[in-house]
């Protein structure tokens, strides 16, 4: 009888240990797969993949692949700024193949109040006294020295030179500004400042994309971005302020040891 009763407890003891070890099996699995773009199929990278049972968080490498640990039942979420985000509940570990599709919504959001800057009209007097050649049909080129050479005709030069940039300034902020590209990549505060001067485009770069382009080009900005070091994520001029602003040791030590005689 206790033989048998023996036997009974190590058959038991062995069902657990074979079970307790199928369950450390799934929970160990590594599910593979790839994220593309819905409209291209080109593979994305960086994308960020969130196992919400376990909180892990993995990315995709530069070649849009991805391994994360996850087993049937839990459920993976794919995110990356500019995209929807898709959720997927696992029902097997087959490798997975997954599609985002780009969030238009946001640029139909993003509008941009207030009357168009026309520096001819809003300063035409500036500009009266800035010209120093006149043209007319028919009609030999006059050219006024006392424009050209006097005090307010530079004055009034140097005043246009301003609105012109500024006119071209506004119309980019037009569309590159902070509610569109706070929309697709979630930056805020000084790092959507430094990203903005960093990424800013010319007007003639702007100029070729239309409002998807526009769109991509944030994201693929915003993916080297998060790709430089964190003393380069500040802006042309931070920089140069960070590098020739800081004490030099050597002088610091010099001026230390004349002090003490």
């Amino acid at each position: 009888m206790a033989e048998q009763l023996s036997l009974a407890m190590l058959r038991n003891l062995i069902i657990m240990l074979l079970c307790s070890t199928f369950s450390q099996f799934l929970k160990a699995q590594e599910i593979k797969g790839s994220v593309a773009d819905r409209a291209t199929s080109q593979l994305l990278a960086r994308v960020q993949i969130t196992n919400l049972t376990t909180k892990q968080k993995v990315e995709t490498s530069s070649k849009g692949v991805f391994t994360i640990n996850a087993s049937p039942g839990q459920v993976l979420t794919f995110y990356q700024p500019g995209y929807l985000i898709d959720t997927l509940l696992l029902i097997d570990s087959k490798p997975l193949k997954r599609y985002l599709y780009l969030n238009t919504n946001m640029l139909k959001n993003v509008t941009i109040k207030g009357d168009a800057f026309n520096p001819e009209v809003m300063y035409a007097d500036v500009y009266r006294k800035a010209k120093y050649l006149k043209f007319e049909q028919n009609t030999p080129l006059t050219f006024y020295p006392s424009k050209y050479f006097s005090k307010e005709g530079k004055d009034a030069r140097r005043a246009k030179r301003y609105l012109e940039n500024e006119k071209i300034e506004r119309q980019i902020d037009a569309r590159f500004n902070e509610k569109l590209v706070s929309a697709v990549t979630a930056l805020k505060g000084d790092e959507l400042d430094n990203f903005m001067v960093l990424y800013r485009p010319t007007l003639k770069k702007l100029s070729k994309l239309d409002k998807d382009d526009l769109m991509m080009y944030v994201m693929n900005a915003y993916k080297e971005y998060k790709l430089l070091p964190v003393e380069k994520r500040t802006s042309p001029l931070q920089q140069y302020l960070n590098k020739n602003l800081q004490p030099d040791s050597n002088n610091k030590g010099q001026d230390t040891d004349q002090d003490q005689d």
